[in-house]
């Protein structure tokens, strides 16, 4: 990524130096008693400075100056002589206008910080990442997650203010530095912006958005986007540019066509190894439990490492503060609950609950009794849950304190009859032969948080956490009468935290971004099984693996804002892996330019990110097949996987309330495993087993290259709203395979994607039509048939020929979802209905297929995605 750093230095080195250039140009002011205003007016023109200062200030002085030159300062200095208003330097070529002390031997007052809390009106729950703009200043701020902007170095004068927040009515106000802190509440309003703040008449540009692919997510507008029937995070991120799911069984989101192992989840500061339930349909992630969420695609800020891909960063709730609030719900596949109270004047408390109940409907244990009497006790048990708790507390205007709280498991516990087949009225039958699978996986965080204010211009916030994630498979097949395998295979990831973060705003042109991060990771294995081929013939096998590690990173940044129109974030971030004893110096920049605030807004990001985590599956066995999903540090046996990204992205507003992207990613991904063997079934019994050796043999060192453009576009005119995004890239890896080390698609390579999605919103009712169209995912299809045997053989084994990994595409999938709400009052509860249609074309979408060979031909087995299904909500808030 060398080029693309030089690249993007050059190219802000260029604009910087052209604004340098102009300042340079030659001035001549000749006035005589003129009014102030109007001598300022040639200042500003003729040596292009940004002058701020209130009309009262102005009015009725005169200025007499001659001056010739380059100087802009000497020019400036020349007009305000013996007017008695000074002129103070904010940043290059920008000056605040404030009236001189009448003793010329007072001492220069002091500067000060405009600083404040940005607040919901409602709840009083501090609002992270909205957004603060001067204007006159054309500079802004954006609230830390404790709600809180400061805007340094300042002449205490007062300023025109606009403060908004995703989802929020933005506020118009006057702000004055060297006051004390204000507290600004925003009101919610049901005009929603997706992904990015549209102000009337300008682009959002402040805060963490001016990254290409970074987004804030606006959680109360989830439920107008089709999620499966209720609100789901990870669900309705498909719908925006570059973010899809792998659409097979125990896959995850992938971003840009990378792995999604390849995804940082983050939960208050704590990360989730597995966030997903019901084999990767929906998240573990309770939206309505979530303050604020930020996903960032490719490169993405120093505080942020561990992997290469994508950041989805959630923050829950901290509780109202301003009285008791409840909220239950039930949909197709679960019922939940959230309350939140006050539990004293600075205490706020919130908890939340979901649970499946498809067990209940259906039963766990089955009775049976067959025709010859004989009887059995069948299961068919799923349940999946989750619980997220928080408790908040505030020791006086600048600490906090946040203490939180999730767990969430998945359960399965079948005994069925071997022989399965598309009859369910069989499934339930006594059987010589069958099978039985007890499996769990769950993740469990711990996280304390406090953030101090120290002074008014450093922010410290120190996090703490432990996160677990646990797997368990506890397996019997019998599939003869005198043949039966047994076991019991189990996962556990233990990473326990700690991460110091300093937020130091120097002055309007500076912020100043340090941290320090430690964590301790251990992994674990544990196998037992035994295998009985035929009577009195038992093999069995008892493997166990740990493995201790531990990780240190520590990074800076700095936001530099040279003038108005440039904003440029050069960081570096430097880590450590004592597996390998691997340390690593990865630069980023990331760079903002507004040529005009409402027409064109150009951005710029490149970064080098590094993962020292695999997530590898065992290929062979029978015996651990579901949840054999392992992550394995690196070691002197494998390197960690190394990656690079640029990025470029552009915005526009058409018209108010209309907004066009366009963002375009290359990234290059060394170190990365893919399977030895890409044809590799799982037909064995007993397996290689589970030690890290046995499962790297698996697998080979490959290279990764993406490249792509993403085009946006989000429309709102009320009551419609409509998006439009659009997706065209290509993912292709390099390894030693069958079809040799040529560079073939990814897995997950998708050349054009498109998703749209058209809203209405009148009065209690609203409505969604959502439509995605993409091209199918690569397919590895055999060429030739062929059959080897000896001539002792009396029937030879056919086998399949396929020299080139990749070679083929499924169909290309298409589907449509539909969505209806109705709001209603109720028993003094508001109530909201939503139907939604999933697939409602009930398209036969192809998400995969396998071929089989045989004697007379080739099978192919297909897995189809879901068909149409109709999904209902009724959710209740008090």
């Amino acid at each position: 990524m060398r080029s693309a750093f030089v690249f993007v230095v050059a190219v802000i080195g260029v604009g910087i130096l052209a604004e340098g250039a102009r300042a340079q140009a030659s001035i001549k002011i000749r006035v005589t008693e003129a009014p102030l205003e109007t001598a300022l007016v040639q200042v500003r023109t003729q040596a292009d400075l940004d002058l701020v200062y209130a009309d009262r200030l102005v009015e009725g002085r005169t200025a007499t100056c001659s001056y010739a030159g380059s100087d802009a300062e000497m020019a400036l200095d020349c007009v305000l002589d013996g007017t008695g208003v000074g002129a103070e330097r904010v940043r290059r070529g920008q000056y605040v206008l404030v009236a001189d002390s009448a003793d010329a031997d007072a001492q220069e007052q002091p500067r000060g910080a405009l600083k404040g809390y940005v607040l919901d009106a409602k709840t009083g729950e501090r609002l992270p990442g909205a957004h603060v703009y001067l204007r006159d200043l054309e500079v802004g701020a954006t609230t830390n997650r404790d709600g809180y902007f400061v805007v340094s170095d300042l002449p205490p004068e007062a300023y025109a203010v606009r403060i908004s927040y995703l989802g929020y009515r933005s506020v118009d106000t006057t702000l004055t530095a060297s006051d004390g802190a204000a507290r600004i509440p925003l009101t919610q309003t049901s005009i929603e912006s997706e992904g990015v703040v549209v102000e009337a008449g300008t682009l959002n540009t402040n805060g963490d958005e001016r990254l290409p692919g970074m987004m804030s997510v606006a959680l109360d507008r989830l439920n107008q986007l089709p999620s499966f029937g209720e609100p789901d995070l990870f669900r309705a991120l498909q719908w925006t540019p570059g973010i899809r799911k792998s659409e097979v069984t125990g896959g995850g989101l992938s971003v840009r066509g990378a792995n999604p192992d390849q995804n940082l989840y983050l939960l208050d500061g704590a990360p989730v190894y597995h966030p997903w339930h019901a084999f990767s349909l929906i998240s573990t992630f309770q939206t309505q439990t979530l303050r604020s969420t930020d996903v960032y695609r490719g490169t993405f800020p120093v505080q942020y490492g561990g992997r290469l891909a994508g950041v989805l960063d959630a923050q829950m709730k901290d509780g109202s503060r301003e009285g008791p609030k409840a909220e239950a719900a039930i949909g197709v596949l679960s019922g939940r609950f959230r309350i939140e109270t006050p539990l004293a004047a600075s205490t706020s408390f919130m908890l939340s609950s979901r649970r499946s109940y498809v067990d209940k409907l259906i039963g766990r244990q089955h009775p049976v009794t067959g025709n010859n009497g004989r009887r059995d006790t069948l299961r068919t048990g799923y349940v999946f849950f989750d619980t997220s708790a928080k408790l908040s507390h505030r020791f006086g205007e600048n600490h906090r304190l946040s203490l939180s709280y999730y767990h969430g498991r998945d359960d399965l516990d079948l005994r069925l009859p071997f022989d399965l087949s598309l009859d369910f009225s069989s499934w339930l039958r006594p059987a010589d032969l069958l099978f039985e699978v007890a499996q769990n996986w769950d993740n469990r965080t711990f996280s304390a948080q406090h953030r101090y204010l120290a002074g008014d211009e450093t922010f410290v916030t120190t996090t703490g956490y432990y996160s677990r994630y646990r797997a368990q498979e506890a397996s019997f097949v019998q599939p003869t009468t005198t043949a039966s395998l047994s076991s019991d295979y189990r996962v556990r990831l233990s990473d326990a935290g700690f991460k110091i973060r300093t937020d130091h705003y120097h002055s309007v042109s500076h912020e100043v971004t340090t941290g320090l991060q430690f964590s301790a990771l251990r992994f674990e294995g544990l196998l037992n099984s035994e295998l009985q081929r035929s009577r009195g013939t038992v093999a069995r096998q008892a493997q166990e693996s740990r493995l201790n590690d531990v990780k240190i990173a520590g990074y800076v940044q700095d936001t530099w804002t040279p003038t108005p129109e440039w904003t440029v974030e050069p960081g570096v971030r430097g880590s450590y892996f004592s597996g390998g004893e691997y340390a690593h110096l990865m630069p980023r920049l990331n760079a903002q330019y507004v040529a005009h605030p409402r027409w064109l807004v150009l951005e710029g990001s490149a970064g080098v990110h590094v993962q020292y985590l695999h997530r590898l599956r065992d290929r062979y066995s029978l015996a651990y097949d579901l949840v054999s999903s392992r992550w394995i540090p690196s070691s002197d046996r494998v390197r960690p996987a190394l990656g690079g990204q640029i990025g470029l992205g552009t915005q526009t507003q058409l018209r108010p309330g209309w907004t066009l992207e366009l963002d375009a990613y290359a990234r290059e991904t060394r170190h990365t495993l893919v399977p030895a063997d890409f044809f590799q079934e799982k037909e064995g019994i007993e397996g290689p087993g589970i030690e890290v050796g046995a499962l790297l043999g698996q697998y080979r060192t490959g290279t990764e290259r993406a490249f792509g453009l993403e085009l946006s576009t989000i429309f709102e005119a009320p009551p419609w709203r409509g998006r439009f995004v659009m997706s065209a890239g290509r993912t292709f890896i390099q390894a030693a395979a069958q079809s040799g080390r040529r560079w073939r698609p990814s897995s997950l390579d998708v050349p054009v994607s498109v998703r749209t999605t058209l809203g209405w919103e009148g009065g209690a009712w609203s409505a969604t039509a959502a439509a995605e169209l993409r091209s199918g995912y690569p397919a590895t299809v055999p060429v030739a048939r062929y059959r080897l045997g000896d001539l002792t053989e009396t029937d030879p084994t056919t086998y399949l020929y396929r020299p080139r990994v990749n070679n083929g595409r499924l169909p290309p999938y298409l589907r449509v979802d539909l969505t209806v709400s109705y709001q209603f009052q109720l028993l003094s509860a508001g109530w909201t209905a939503t139907v939604e249609v999933f697939n409602a074309t009930d398209r036969n979408n192809i998400l995969d297929q396998t071929y089989q060979p045989r004697d007379t031909g080739v099978n192919i087995d297909r897995q189809r995605g879901l068909p149409i299904l109709p999904l209902l909500e009724l959710e209740m808030e008090l």
